[in-house]
């Protein structure tokens, strides 16, 4: 039964060609006589403790696909020959590592030759820019997370928000992959599950261009493989613990250090369980960090000073006291995650992998204004859940195919309190309606007189609760297939397909007063249909095929290839856009009509008949109402209030080439057109077209209908190398972004009223040169410096950006503008060091400023109005300079391998200001704090002083971070 499926399984694969994402690479190479250089015929070659290997050809060649990435011991054994042990050969993803071998005659059966390989300087089968960091570099270097190792890429830039932009693309470019199944949340082009440091067996970052087996990315590609279990146990725990601290005023509470308030506990264990047949990984961490943005806490929810609150329900009660004044973290979180993997070997060519990932974080924005009433402020939840079911079977040593499972869940909730109906949002009533009423204490009014406002300017929030609610869910579900295939010496063939449903659920309102006309406050939940809740869930489904094809001929490598896509958004969008809301229509003919009636509406119909000024019949149809928006014409043909979303398809072809110029260098040329489907919440967010009787502007709705947004990349470059261990890289690129989303013009509701929606008219380009210096790492020093140079420019760096200028009265955007991600030089540098058992390792980075919009405000002068309408991001804030130290020492406690470490991360505890007031370029100092000084220096009602609320410490870079730990290894 179990050879009648493998059939089946290699006949559907051969027909459909399939291959997913790359997880695993190749070897290959020549077996020759060293006395003779003649090939060697049936030379067997075995990657030990594995069940991979080959014998070589007639022509003394050998190929070995679908290797995992990491390094192994080879075994070359032959009769009458010396058998040679290759120790050390490293393996990476979609890389072909050709390594040939000389073999001596021996007259001794089963001589032994030991070699120690080296990782190749030079990787010559290599056609776009890309970096490999392997899990030994990432448990070396100061990172903390595996997004602190992204940052360091030439071309990456990272925004004010702490987004990851590669070669000068909008953060959502980016696909994400774990195990080679994409994880990118469609709602927003986040990850969907977090991958911990210790769980990574190889990070590949493919920037710019990138093969067809690739897709839903512009820009980019962040593909993490993780550790599988061994045939030996093994496992590690690794601990650390800091906190943030630095004399800076500018940050509250942090002039000492407390190790308790950063810490993280890690723990991974792995082997066989069944030897040779089942083995496994599994691994969790638990970490809570505290932040480094801490508020005075004066007063509790309700306005009153702060109390003791032992029941810790928020309010003042029996037991409670009051007392002074404390600081609290108002940036922390707290989180925990694990992952399990088990390997089942079924077959000497059949793997069946299962892979979960589970994590879980609790955490805090901070948010300015409420500083003084943290307990007023939202909590953020978030999990994420991953599954994978991979069935691997080689056919032969060059041909195999392989099989994927998945789903990953991403859950997004905010609230304040868990219960949306939970009395501490009101009590006690009283306290209530004194604030939203504004009633001054009557000792204030004793004091200062009756001039005394209750919310005066430059005031911080003395009390308040959020309403706000916002409850997401993004599910995907993937089917992929694959085969690949070395069909002979020249080509390895990969062609595949992969299915994707996603189902996305929002729901988003406020509490509300049921009844606003007594004096209490009654908790009420909006309907899920009413104007003031959001609320939806749609099933959108992808498809996509690719074939592609390596050739190898000589020294040159071609990859070429063709990736279809296509995207149906399973959605609808009104006929009429100027009668978007089925169940309050604008047309008052339309108000006699059922729902049902208005779903199935022929707006050529006649809706009533009256009579002229001769007594003549005269017949409306429901589109002359419309007749005012030049619809009419249009209308008079369609029925129905909804048509269906069109399915929208791509096919992009990719062509990339690596030629060496020397044996110690080698150029390549890439090219190709990606294609990717907008972030989910511009095509169903507010897509119900809820509008209500008053209002003007109903600001932005979601477009189902929306095209894929598509890039065309161009990238040249070269390695060298220049010595010993040392290579050169120098790339050159150039990207051409269209259909980037952005809102449309204004429609018209008539009566004045208008809505927009979200559009695809931006454009974008982004062009730049990479340099490149590696080191490779010896017994003492080593590492890589990055130089980028780059220009990002576009119409808009977000969507909500040209509804902004509208809004303001401001002319759309006519030119290209610098983005706000826009970072012309940034300098990387990653340096290793070790001498005896000590390592001190380092990453500085240099930026120059990000641009920003400057503004003015209105003052006249000898008659003057001077102008605030100032040129979009026509001004640079500072440069940035980052340095983060690591020293390490290599310990050993009875058989155990271990090391205790300090890391340092802003060592120079530097001002790095993220984002600036636009009248000064800088985030310490402003005009307005100066005029207020002046013109109200003092509130009785005012809780903070005027340098309080200018002082923005969530403008800067986090300060300096200290963490001490330690990890041992069994």
């Amino acid at each position: 039964m179990i050879k009648i499926l493998f059939m089946f399984l290699k006949l559907l694969f051969l027909i459909l060609n399939m291959i997913f994402a790359g997880t695993t690479g190749k070897l290959t190479g020549l077996i020759i006589d060293e006395n003779t250089s003649q090939p060697i015929i049936g030379c067997n070659i075995i990657i030990e403790n594995t069940f991979l290997g080959t014998s070589s050809d007639q022509n003394g060649e050998y190929i070995i696909l679908n290797i995992p990435p990491g390094e192994y011991n080879v075994r070359y054994e032959m009769i009458g020959y010396k058998n040679i042990l290759q120790e050390g050969i490293a393996i990476s993803i979609d890389k072909t590592n050709r390594l040939n071998i000389n073999l001596l005659e021996s007259v001794i059966q089963g001589e032994m030759v030991t070699v120690k390989a080296e990782r190749k300087l030079i990787q010559f089968d290599v056609t776009q820019s890309e970096a490999i960091i392997t899990s030994d570099i990432l448990d070396d270097m100061p990172a903390v997370e595996v997004m602190d190792v992204l940052r360091l890429q030439g071309g990456v830039t990272q925004d004010s928000d702490g987004e990851i932009h590669l070669r000068g693309g909008r953060a959502s470019e980016v696909s994400y992959m774990i195990d080679g199944v994409p994880v990118s949340d469609m709602y927003d082009g986040g990850v969907s599950v977090q991958i911990e440091n210790d769980n990574v067996q190889e990070l590949q970052v493919i920037s710019g261009t990138f093969n067809a087996e690739y897709g839903k990315a512009l820009t980019g590609v962040i593909n993490m493989v993780t550790k599988d279990g061994g045939s030996q146990l093994d496992g590690s725990i690794h601990i650390y613990s800091g906190d943030y601290t630095t004399k800076d005023p500018i940050f509250n509470n942090l002039d000492r250090l407390t190790i308790s308030e950063d810490y993280s506990i890690s723990a991974n264990i792995s082997g066989p369980l069944l030897p040779g047949k089942i083995s496994f990984y599994s691994s969790g961490r638990v970490n809570s960090s505290q932040g480094w943005l801490n508020g005075l806490q004066t007063f509790n929810i309700y306005g009153d000073t702060v109390f003791t609150d032992n029941n810790n329900n928020k309010y003042f009660d029996s037991g409670d006291e009051n007392k002074t004044p404390f600081y609290k973290s108002l940036n922390w979180n707290n989180a925990w995650s694990t992952q399990n993997k088990l390997l089942f070997q079924l077959r000497p060519s059949t793997i069946l992998k299962l892979n979960t990932i589970l994590n879980s974080q609790q955490s805090q924005d901070y948010n300015h204004a409420l500083q003084f009433v943290s307990n007023g402020q939202l909590t953020n939840l978030e999990r994420g859940k991953l599954f994978i079911i991979s069935l691997s079977h080689s056919f032969s040593p060059t041909s195999f195919f392989q099989f994927n499972l998945s789903q990953f869940q991403r859950n997004y909730d905010s609230y304040l309190f868990e219960n949306p109906l939970d009395d501490r949002y009101v009590k006690p009533d009283s306290l209530y309606w004194s604030h939203v009423q504004a009633i001054i204490p009557d000792h204030i009014i004793d004091q200062y007189g009756d001039d005394v406002t209750f919310y005066p300017n430059y005031a911080l929030y003395r009390m308040g609760v959020d309403t706000r609610r916002f409850q997401r869910e993004t599910k995907t579900q993937t089917i992929k297939l694959d085969f690949t295939s070395q069909i002979n010496k020249y080509n390895q063939i990969k062609a595949g397909i992969d299915y994707t449903q996603n189902i996305l659920y929002l729901d988003n309102y406020s509490i509300m007063d049921s009844v606003q006309t007594d004096q209490i406050f009654t908790l009420s939940i909006p309907e899920k249909n009413s104007f003031s809740r959001s609320s939806y869930t749609n099933k959108p489904k992808e498809i996509a095929l690719f074939l592609q094809d390596k050739i190898e001929y000589g020294d040159m490598i071609i990859n070429i290839g063709l990736r279809y896509e296509q995207f149906d958004p399973n959605s609808r969008t009104p006929n009429n856009i100027h009668e978007p809301y089925i169940n309050n229509p604008r047309n008052p003919a339309l108000d006699s009509l059922t729902i049902t009636e208005r779903e199935a509406i022929d707006w050529g119909a006649i809706s009533y008949i009256d009579q002229d000024s001769l007594g003549n019949d005269v017949a409306h149809t429901y589109a002359e109402y419309y007749d005012r928006f030049n619809d009419q014409p249009t209308l008079n043909s369609k029925i129905g209030w909804w048509k269906n979303t069109t399915i929208k398809k791509q096919l992009s072809p990719r062509m990339a080439v690596a030629y060496p110029i020397s044996d110690k260098g080698v150029i390549h040329f890439a090219y190709g057109y990606f294609f990717k489907v907008p972030d989910y919440s511009f095509l169903y967010d507010n897509s119900e077209y809820k509008l209500t009787e008053t209002g003007t502007n109903f600001g932005i709705f979601g477009n189902p209908d929306l095209k894929p947004e598509t890039t065309v990349s161009y990238e040249i470059g070269l390695k060298q190398e220049v010595q010993k261990n040392t290579r050169l890289e120098l790339r050159a690129f150039y990207r051409d972004a269209r259909n980037y989303v952005s809102s449309g013009i204004p429609i018209d509701l008539g009566d004045g009223k208008t809505y927009y929606t979200y559009v695809n008219k931006d454009y974008a380009n982004s062009r730049g040169i990479i340099t490149t210096i590696y080191k490779r790492i010896n017994t003492m020093f080593g590492g890589q410096i990055d130089y980028t140079y780059q220009i990002a420019e576009g119409a808009n760096s977000n969507p909500e950006e040209e509804f902004g200028a509208a809004l303001a009265g401001n002319e759309p955007t006519k030119s290209m503008i610098p983005l706000d991600w826009d970072q012309n030089h940034t300098l990387n540098g990653t340096i290793f060091a070790s001498l005896n058992n000590w390592n001190i390792n380092t990453i500085f980075q240099f930026g120059s400023g990000y641009p920003y919009t400057p503004n003015i405000t209105n003052y006249e002068m000898q008659g003057e109005v001077l102008s605030n309408v100032l040129q979009r991001n026509s001004r640079r804030k500072p440069i940035t300079f980052r340095l983060d130290i690591k020293v390490q020492r290599k310990i050993k406690l009875s058989n155990y391998q271990g090391k205790v470490y300090v890391g340092i991360y802003n060592l120079t505890d530097r001002r790095n200001q993220i984002n600036v007031y636009g009248d000064t370029g800088s985030a310490s100092e402003t005009i307005e704090k100066r005029r207020a000084e002046i013109i109200s220096p003092f509130e009785p009602m005012r809780p903070n002083t005027i340098s309080e609320y200018f002082n923005r410490p969530d403008w800067y870079d986090p300060p300096r971070r200290i963490q001490f730990g330690v990890q041992f290894g069994i």
